[in-house]
């Protein structure tokens, strides 16, 4: 059963909006204009076909329909819709992709989602990925994370 928090959308960066700056979410965020900076959520996120991200992004999942120029990071499992274009490394267990997508950069689907966080972190230091904390209130509080912000 799909869980309850990912259908119901927490943040929205709607059509002809747009935002700069680091994002934390705790839930799902779903992005149909401009996003610059880093995005970290502790749900999906979702970039529909009009979204344009300058931005890594580090989630449980993510589904990508627009552009994303940044490393996309997920612990559970992503899927790239048609059309859909990835300017950035990609680290996840699962990889979903349908039609014609591009996807320019490093790709590692490690097939296995019981060690994904450790993967993730290994991958994201190989490859420099930049994410806010978990908690930019207090980052210590930030599973996998040292000091303010990674890179």
């Amino acid at each position: 059963m799909a869980n309850l928090r990912d259908s119901l959308v927490n943040s929205l960066v709607g059509t002809g909006s747009s935002l700069r700056g680091d994002l934390v979410v705790d839930g799902l965020l779903r992005v149909d204009g401009d996003v610059t900076g880093a995005i970290r959520s502790t749900g999906k996120v979702v970039i529909g076909q009009g979204g344009r991200c300058e931005s890594s992004i580090q989630a449980r999942s993510a589904i990508i329909g627009g552009l994303v120029k940044g490393d996309v990071c997920v612990t559970e499992r992503l899927s790239v819709l048609d059309g859909a274009v990835i300017v950035g490394n990609v680290f996840a267990p699962r990889l979903d992709a349908e039609g014609d997508i591009v996807i320019h950069g490093d790709v590692e689907v490690s097939g296995k989602v019981e060690k994904a966080e450790d993967a993730l972190l290994d991958f994201q230091a190989r490859h420099g990925t930049r994410v806010p904390a978990a908690d930019p209130v207090d980052p210590r509080r930030g599973a996998g994370t040292e000091g303010p912000w990674r890179k």
